[in-house]
């Protein structure tokens, strides 16, 4: 379904989030309006899979995504999340390379696709977007290195600690104030973007309410000492 002028103006507010985005002239996001076709995904649905031939840029609209690989064995391992107003770039490959990951929506979600081909006209008029484009792919690149980091050289529980501390800033935690986090994510989810498996979250979680770091319920996660938390990723 091609897109209208609301969805045109919410895809431009939204690119121009990003940096280097605020260089590219507006006819060549108009240009990229143009070619958008907007998708609807059902809840665990795919946008593209590993092994597949890459279908094209794709921008979230609503709902959340998420990049992830599954072994054979079945263990997930979630690559990252895509809320509204976030790239997905994985599936803006060259025809005959094939996805090295698969995207699934989490929940009923819609996003815009930006076919390839088109995407690759407009780069080679407009260097501005070249250069928008090659940003966005770096900053993926180093996200991945620094998972690949994460999973090879830290521990669950350091892993779960600096993920925490990350969600506890976003909600504007302070040093000696508690921080309430919602739990907006399953624990499998959770494990599965950590790459280990729900117990191991589960003994992470219990061994720092013991050690007076959070305080758990079925609904949030309370950070009680900031400092404490921020120590267990360095540990």
């Amino acid at each position: 379904m091609a897109v209208d002028q609301a969805d045109a103006e919410l895809i431009s507010k939204m690119l121009h989030r990003w940096s280097g985005w605020e260089r590219v002239p507006e006819d060549t996001v108009k240009g990229l309006c143009d070619i958008a076709e907007t998708i609807e995904v059902k809840r665990k649905r795919s946008i593209f899979r590993r092994g597949e031939p890459g279908p094209g840029l794709f921008l979230v609209k609503s709902g959340e995504f998420k990049l992830s690989l599954i072994s054979s064995e079945g263990r997930e391992q979630i690559l990252y999340l895509a809320e509204p107003g976030k790239l997905i770039g994985e599936g803006f490959l060259p025809r005959d390379v094939q996805c090295a990951a698969s995207g699934f929506a989490m929940v009923d979600s819609e996003v815009w696709r930006f076919d390839t081909d088109g995407v690759v006209k407009l780069i080679s008029s407009n260097e501005t977007l070249a250069f928008a484009l090659m940003r966005q792919m770096a900053f993926r690149a180093n996200r991945l290195i620094d998972l690949v980091l994460d999973l090879s050289l830290r521990s669950v529980e350091r892993r779960l600690a600096s993920f925490l501390f990350t969600l506890a800033v976003r909600n504007g935690a302070e040093q000696g104030k508690p921080t309430v986090i919602p739990r907006q994510l399953d624990m499998n989810t959770v494990a599965a973007r950590l790459g280990t498996v729900r117990e191991e979250i589960s003994r992470a979680l219990n061994r720092m309410q013991r050690n007076g770091i959070l305080s758990l319920s079925r609904q949030e996660i309370v950070v009680l000492d900031l400092g404490a938390l921020e120590r267990v990723t360095y540990e």
